[in-house]
Parts: C-alpha cells; structure tokens; sequence
C-alpha cells in the first residue's frame, strides 16, 4: 500500500489484489468504493514533487508519471526501479531504490544517474528530512535505518528488531516538527498469504536519536 496526501489536500492510496487500485479520500475520509484507477502495474510508493507531478514506483519496472486527477499512467521511463521514491525539496529530482543502490531521476530530461555509493545496498523506503538529508530502511533485512552522508555513503543511526517498512519526518511549523516516525509490521503472513495483524509506529526525537 502506497499513501500521499495531494497538493489541495486529498489522500491517494493504491492497494488491491496486484496493488495497482487507487483511490481518491479527501480530508475526512471515508469508504473504499470503486477505484480512482486500475492500473497493469503494481504501486509501491506515490510521491508529487514541486511542480505537482504524481510519481510512483512499480516493484521493478518503469518509475510511472501518473495523472494526478484520474490516476492513470500518463508515461513511463527506465526500468529496474524497485520500491522505494522520495522527491529531493531543494531540487526536485527524484530519488529512486534500484537492485543498485539508488538512482536520480531528472524529470526535466528523462535521465537516470547512479547516486549511492554502495552499488550493494537495497532499501525498501527512502525520504528526506527538513534538513534536506536522505534516510532510508535497508531492504529486504527491513533491520536498519540509515542516513546517508554528504558523500552519498549510508551510516546506520537505528537498529529494530520489529522489521521497519517506511520513515516519514514531522513537517515544519507543526508539533512533529524534530521527530521521525518509523512504521514496522510483524513481518509474518497468514494462511490466507496476507500480511498477518500486528503493527508498530515507532517515534523518534532526532536530535537524540531516543
């Protein structure tokens, strides 16, 4: 299941049997009924960036540009991308998990440039804090938080034993502001093949790492 909140405050969600629905929620919520989209791909993560284009990775193929009000495919570029999109503030490219570490997406020109230092490393989410620095969860040990250096290394700041899915930042301005939030689940699937009940949201003071 893949989560962001649209520029004029809706929340999109893909999910379904291939994880290629997606539905449209506004603030308030509401019930699942028939799908925004339904897309020949999977969707593992959704990001816009600063000029509202909706990204979203596919497990392994094309990173897909998607229309923002009917949540269809409007392109498709490279192949390879895996899970993990974050849109880098400052710059506006787009930060995506390969088999290779991760890649820079220039969505002015089309192209792909290997960033990560460590070709080895796979991470399953990746997002940038107020400070503009990029963390991510290791993948698919799902153990590690790292953050990466100013030379695109990545240096482990928390260990779980609960498996980590994905890490977020309090925004600016707000009483989450300072904090990071880690989601995890227990990691195990049930007889139906589903993920099994069971979750954690682990919160972190930043400044101390507690």
């Amino acid at each position: 299941m893949a989560i962001v909140e649209a520029p004029n405050g809706d929340i999109l969600i893909s999910g379904g049997s291939n994880r290629g629905s997606i539905w449209r929620f506004n603030a308030n919520g509401g019930a699942a009924g028939q799908p925004l989209a339904q897309l020949d791909v999977p969707v593992f993560s959704m990001a816009f960036d600063n000029e509202g284009r909706l990204w979203a990775t596919s497990g392994g193929g094309a990173l897909l540009l998607l229309d923002p009000e009917t949540g269809q495919v409007l392109d498709r570029f490279g192949d390879g991308v895996t899970i993990a999109l974050a849109v880098d503030p400052g710059s506006g490219k787009i930060f995506v998990s390969t088999n290779s570490g991760i890649s820079v997406f220039d969505p002015d020109d089309g192209s792909f440039t290997q960033w990560s230092r460590d070709e080895n490393l796979r991470v399953g989410s990746l997002a940038f804090d107020n400070d503009g620095k990029l963390w991510a969860v290791t993948w698919p040990d799902r153990a590690q938080v790292v953050r990466f250096t100013a030379q695109k290394r990545a240096e482990t700041m928390l260990t779980f034993d609960a498996p980590a899915d994905s890490v977020t930042f309090g925004r600016v301005g707000t009483a989450l502001e300072g904090l990071m939030f880690v989601s995890h689940t227990s990691g195990t699937m049930g007889d139906d093949g589903l993920a099994a009940p069971g979750s954690e949201l682990t919160m972190v003071d930043l400044a101390t790492l507690r």
